[in-house]
């Protein structure tokens, strides 16, 4: 009898071990990240890790590889789809024409302020959006908010759309160069790396980029305009290739994405004190700066409108119904 009563817990607790090891076998998951280890958003990252390594008791580990050590913006969707690393932090705007859909982040005059991308994914156009980039070979994983983006120049302040006329304009996309062409502005698109060369020579008289940004590449220094518009916003997204995820137990893929809930909200946090601090040091430079008003505001969102018309026939559906997420947000 005692010896049956062994044999019976023996055989339990191997079952136990095999369920714990099924649950969460030793597995390193390789984060590629663009941007340079004092970003904030990669200060995110690491907040990402730590909690990915808490949570599953330190069988699941992220290693992050900074500054571009992997791959490039530019190059992260095509080595996440390949598979070449497991996970990495995505601009959304670079699967532009791939998945038309995602050009809703860089729709002019929808999200009014920090708390509504949240509330825009949060309503459902997470899992929208989550299973169009499935169909691509990769999985979300948790987003990432960069801030808002505002408009620069050297000429005079952007008050109304007739102001934008004839100005020639550096900008970080073809989706953003689509509201400044609606606006009357001549869009130049170029890296953020280029963009003080060009303001200082008069190779354009403008930029369009957030403040954090604009403060960490001294745009303040070569810009005597600002008007604060919060018009878009340039989105991120940490995403994982589809084949090694699906391969994943459920209590792993569990433990990253209640991790990649934590980094998101310490992102978000982070991002709006980010542009509180970068907003005083362009103020303290003396770079005039216009809050677009209540009234003003109405005749940006007519004047881009056919941007918006034109998002939502190239994509259909799935982009009417994206856009009538985000205009419902309170």
């Amino acid at each position: 009898m005692f010896k049956k009563s062994v044999a019976t817990t023996a055989v339990m607790l191997l079952a136990l071990s095999l369920f714990c090891t099924a649950a969460f076998a030793k597995v390193e998951i390789k984060l590629s990240n663009q941007l340079p280890p004092s970003h904030h958003i990669s200060k995110g990252l690491v907040v990402f890790a730590e909690k990915v390594a808490e949570y599953s008791g330190g069988d699941v580990t992220v290693r992050i590889f900074d500054s571009a050590q992997l791959f490039k913006d530019t190059e992260i969707v095509e080595a996440l789809q390949d598979g070449l690393v497991e996970a990495g932090l995505v601009p959304v705007n670079k699967w532009s024409g791939m998945i038309p859909a995602a050009d809703i982040f860089e729709m002019p005059f929808v999200f009014k302020d920090f708390e509504s991308p949240k509330k825009f994914l949060n309503s459902g156009a997470d899992k929208l959006l989550d299973g169009e980039f499935q169909k691509k070979g990769v999985k979300n994983l948790f987003w990432v908010d960069y801030g808002y983006i505002q408009f620069f120049n050297n000429k005079r302040p952007l008050k109304s759309p007739e102001d934008f006329k004839g100005l020639t304009m550096r900008t970080f996309s073809s989706g953003d160069a689509e509201t400044l062409r609606a606006l009357g502005a001549a869009p130049t698109v170029m890296s953020s790396s280029e963009m003080y060369m060009a303001l200082q020579r008069g190779t354009v008289e403008g930029a369009t980029t957030g403040m954090p940004a604009a403060v960490s590449r001294k745009i303040h220094e070569v810009q005597k305009y600002m008007t604060m518009a919060n018009y878009t916003t340039a989105q991120f997204v940490v995403q994982a290739n589809l084949g090694w995820w699906e391969k994943l137990s459920q209590a792993e893929k569990d433990v990253i994405l209640k991790a990649g809930l934590d980094a998101e909200a310490w992102i978000r946090q982070a991002i709006e004190a980010s542009e509180n601090e970068a907003e005083k040091v362009i103020r303290d430079a003396g770079v005039e700066i216009h809050v677009l008003s209540a009234e003003e505001r109405p005749l940006f969102i007519e004047a881009t409108d056919p941007v918006r018309k034109a998002f939502a026939e190239k994509t259909g559906e799935i982009g009417k119904t994206l856009i009538d997420m985000v205009m419902a947000i309170d």
